[in-house]
């Protein structure tokens, strides 16, 4: 199977997180970075195998060279672990003391340093950039052999000295040093660790140990060095390493570490760092044994003395950064496992630690100008751009010259916040770096800085890469991409980058020109290929039912001041009613316009209720989705917007149950057995008693009594159409609701009492029904109270006629 090409892997990672949660994108490890990382992961891997003659080999970007991918590579996971760090860390201000001071008076050393990297984002930036390049130095070992036994070459020589003494015997033996305690004397100090006088053989492998533990102890991995040098018989060397690790005993903090259930680390952790720094001094050491202490204790000398790169030396001045930054933090909080502890804790006991006289904090970066005072985030910022110049001019092994590599320049300016800063200088040299850059170099770059361009996009930044400055390196990066021969779905995918707005509103158009009988899925993945391009598809959606709706509006006015027939449910839809119904199926694809839908199909609930419509509102409730519907109790609506959807469904539900009702009434005439006569009469009852039920619920609910703010025209048009719906079909569902109850009291005896009863809810002043019978609107077009009371005055001669007392049948 062919592999991708890297335009067409970047562009399916791009669109595989493009229209992800922000969260999913920003994520350092499986967001959008990440997934670029691991683009040129694959590509060096690839690199490496030999893999280079694969699909698409004639394209200028390809390459066989592994180490500017696994650079690259570097370089996007930096990018994925800075810009999650910075985006995702709270934003409450930090405290001008947080980093020297506790909360908790007795918390653990572990504890103190988590609260220290919680506190300063400057400090948690050295320990994220620390172990960015640990992880790369780590995966560059030098591993040794385990080797079993101390010194064994050493040894042997020992015991060949110690038999050929023995069989001399006598003062032959004696004279060679063997058989005498002093002969023993110099035999334990040809075993000491600090004595010398061991075999060249154990010497190799002991700087070979030291130079693995070493590159352990930087890429992070402690508990590995401690491992090895267990393995090969030096528990003294593990047990120096292993005063590494912060002190923690468990009910100290408050807040518990699961992992752990005994005391662990080292109290006196300053007393130990003063040997390591001693160690660490010392020419007489391997100089791998030095870097190893150097390391552990924040030593610089002794690390930039192992370092021969620009990542090894960058480790080195970060890790000194860090390590003073944490002692300084530890110390100024005068803890209880502090040097000044019987100060703060005068009446306790098991405080303290050992004290020194050099516990005075070296400034490990001597050479290097430093802020004085507290770390602040601003003097790590300094300190970084310092360092970041002195290893510019820093000829040794040629480092001076790696710092000029583009991808240690980007490293640079991300580390130092400066990357819109360098895109713009970028920009500016676009057209020098096409006649000076070679192709391939110059296809790489503008493919990176791209990508780099829609990353920082994606994370919705408080402050962007100039718009003039992105759609330059989009262009060119499209150029490239045209001169590569590449599928025109991905120079659309960048191409529709440039300009948003228009490239919506374009989308939109053809969308909406679509044949509106289009099957439901066509439909759908014709939005959803919207985001191939890069396009916002909630965006296209919208902007696709708003277009159709100013489309059709104007010939869908709905009647505001002149009566209006009523449809019924089974009336035919008209083709501009049936285009407006199915535009909202556009929000409905997505849950993300969920809420959208819910907005649109209120604004068509009253166009269509206010015109009498009731069919095309019947029809238009109930092709809604029940997840649409649902969206009502997940999302916070504009308003009452909600409770306006929610008062659609009582009344239809009314109707509804009145349409059952007048199906079984309208079946009565029909010959029935008594047994057939009594279900229908059982079926009847329940149904009139749904029917009335419903129909109460609706008039006692203050149905469609929205508190509308006149705001602006659409707010004034609601409130106008909300009242008009109200003195349409509040008198409707009253006269329905009468004539059912007055026409079934001839086989269900109660129910002309009820049809008595209604028109003391129409007077309540509690609801005031009455007012929707009497309106300004409808002047001219009969009083429908006058009408209502008529049909009233009817029912109560109808009482007279069956009773002599019509009051005491209404009191039934």
């Amino acid at each position: 199977m062919q592999s991708p090409t890297p335009a067409a892997a970047f562009a399916a990672a791009l669109t595989g997180l493009r229209d992800a949660p922000h969260s999913a994108r920003l994520s350092a490890h499986a967001g959008l970075g990440a997934a670029f990382a691991h683009v040129c992961s694959e590509r060096a891997a690839e690199a490496l195998d030999g893999a280079g003659a694969r699909a698409g080999l004639q394209s200028l970007e390809l390459d066989d060279d592994a180490e500017a991918w696994q650079r690259e590579a570097r370089t996007w996971q930096l990018l994925a672990l800075l810009y999650h760090e910075r985006l995702t860390r709270p934003v409450a201000a930090e405290q001008a003391d947080s980093a020297g001071s506790s909360t908790q008076p007795y918390a653990t050393p572990l504890s103190s340093v988590q609260d220290v990297l919680r506190a300063s984002s400057g400090v948690a930036e050295l320990e994220l950039i620390r172990n960015w390049l640990g992880a790369h130095l780590g995966s560059a070992l030098h591993p040794v052999e385990v080797r079993k036994g101390y010194r064994p070459f050493t040894r042997n020589r020992l015991r060949a000295e110690k038999r050929v003494g023995g069989t001399r015997g006598g003062r032959a033996g004696s004279s060679l040093g063997m058989g005498s305690a002093g002969g023993r004397k110099e035999r334990d100090r040809a075993l000491d660790p600090d004595a010398g006088g061991e075999e060249k053989e154990d010497v190799s492998y002991d700087r070979a140990l030291s130079r693995t533990l070493f590159e352990y102890a930087r890429a992070g991995r402690l508990l590995d060095a401690l491992d090895l040098a267990r393995q090969a018989d030096q528990p003294w060397r593990a047990a120096s390493l292993r005063g590494a690790m912060l002190h923690w005993r468990p009910g100290c903090d408050d807040e518990e570490v699961v992992e752990l259930e005994q005391a662990t680390g080292n109290r006196n952790r300053a007393l130990w760092k003063a040997v390591c720094r001693s160690l660490a001094s010392k020419t007489t050491l391997d100089p791998y044994e030095r870097g190893l202490y150097g390391a552990l204790s924040g030593d610089l000398a002794s690390v930039l003395a192992v370092s021969t790169t620009w990542e090894a030396q960058l480790w080195a001045y970060v890790n000194a950064s860090l390590e003073a930054s944490i002692d300084t933090a530890l110390d100024a909080r005068a803890g209880w496992w502090s040097q000044e502890a019987a100060v703060t804790f005068t009446d306790a006991r098991e405080t303290g630690a050992v004290k020194l006289v050099e516990l005075t904090i070296p400034d490990a970066l001597a050479g290097v100008k430093r802020a004085e005072g507290k770390q602040t985030d601003g003097a790590t910022a300094r300190e970084l751009r310092d360092v970041f110049a002195v290893l510019a001019q820093t000829p040794a092994r040629g480092v001076h010259m790696q710092a000029n590599d583009p991808f240690v320049v980007v490293q640079r300016a991300v580390i130092l916040e400066e990357v819109n800063d360098l895109l713009v200088h970028l920009e500016s040299r676009l057209v020098d770096m096409r006649h000076s850059t070679a192709p391939q170099q110059y296809a790489r770059l503008v493919r990176f800085f791209a990508h780099l361009v829609l990353f920082l996009r994606l994370l919705d930044l408080p402050r962007p890469p100039p718009d003039v400055t992105s759609n330059a390196l989009l262009r060119a990066y499209v150029e490239v991409l045209e001169e590569q021969g590449a599928e025109d779905g991905l120079i659309a995918l960048y191409a529709s980058s440039l300009e948003p707005e228009s490239a919506t509103q374009s989308y939109a158009h053809y969308l909406k020109l679509m044949d509106m009988h289009t099957p439901a899925e066509v439909r759908r993945t014709a939005l959803q290929k919207a985001s191939e391009h890069h396009l916002d598809t909630d965006a296209v959606a919208r902007t696709t039912v708003a277009m159709i709706f100013d489309e059709v509006f104007p010939s869908m006015v709905s009647s505001l001041s002149s009566g209006v027939p009523v449809t019924s449910f089974d009336a035919a839809l008209e083709t501009q009613e049936e285009r407006l119904i199915l535009a909202l199926d556009w929000l409905t694809y997505s849950p993300t316009t969920h809420r959208d839908a819910i907005l649109q199909s209120n604004v068509l609930m009253r166009l269509f209720l206010a015109s009498g419509k009731l069919h095309a509102a019947r029809t238009l409730l109930l092709g809604l989705p029940a997840d649409v519907v649902r969206a009502i109790e997940d999302e916070e609506l504009e308003g009452d917007e909600g409770d306006e959807h929610m008062h659609w469904r009582s009344f239809f539900d009314a109707l509804a149950a009145h349409v059952r009702f007048s199906e079984l009434w309208s079946a009565r005439e029909e010959q029935r057995t008594r047994v057939e006569r009594h279900d229908w009469l059982q079926a009847l009852e329940s149904s009139v008693a749904n029917a009335q039920q419903a129909a109460l619920e609706v008039l006692e609910m203050d149905w469609l009594k929205m508190d509308v703010p006149i705001v602006d025209l659409s707010s004034e048009r609601r409130a106008t159409e909300l009242a008009r719906i109200r003195q349409i079909y509040i008198p409707e569902l009253v006269l329905r609701l009468h004539f059912m109850l007055l026409d079934t009291s001839s086989v269900l005896p109660g129910h002309l009492a009820a049809a008595l009863r209604l028109p003391n809810l129409v007077a309540d002043e509690r609801h005031k029904l009455y007012l929707e019978f009497v309106t300004p609107a409808q002047a001219g077009e009969g009083n429908r109270l006058r009408e209502y009371l008529g049909f009233v005055r009817e029912a109560h001669l109808q009482a007279l006629e069956s009773s002599t007392d019509a009051f005491a049948v209404a009191a039934q």
